[in-house]
């Protein structure tokens, strides 16, 4: 087991779906969300792929849906389980980039730093309920 693996406080789920992300700016323009692919989803944080490089540290918008996750929401609202599902979205933080493809594909590791506390308990009790203990 490698020392990022030891060091991680959420277990990670091997998972591939889709992901939408811009970085935050401080900016008149209104920048679109960029289409990425995810890897992995845990409690903490989130791993995804795209073309382009992103600086570490910085802040970014993500949403992404992780199908069925609602089902375990602790909270006293309780999502229509017959719904699609929502997507949930997240302010976090680049600590990652590795080049997997030199100049054409990335993998961007983020650390969630602002994200409702109830969701992160029901993607991790999720996350428990379906990917083993």
């Amino acid at each position: 087991m490698s020392d990022s693996q030891n060091k991680r406080q959420y277990k990670r789920m091997p998972k591939k779906s889709k992901l939408l992300y811009k970085v935050i700016e401080f900016s008149n323009k209104e920048k679109a969300l960029k289409k990425a692919i995810y890897k992995d989803v845990g409690g903490g944080g989130i791993l995804f792929e795209t073309e382009e490089p992103l600086d570490i540290g910085a802040l970014l918008k993500v949403e992404f849906d992780l199908q069925g996750w609602q089902k375990y929401y602790p909270g006293f609202f309780k999502f229509d389980q017959t719904s699609v599902s929502e997507p949930i979205t997240v302010v976090a933080q680049v600590v990652r980039v590795e080049e997997i493809e030199r100049g054409k594909k990335y993998e961007i590791g983020v650390k969630f730093v602002n994200i409702d506390e109830l969701y992160r308990e029901g993607i991790i009790e999720f996350i428990e309920a379906n990917f083993g203990k």
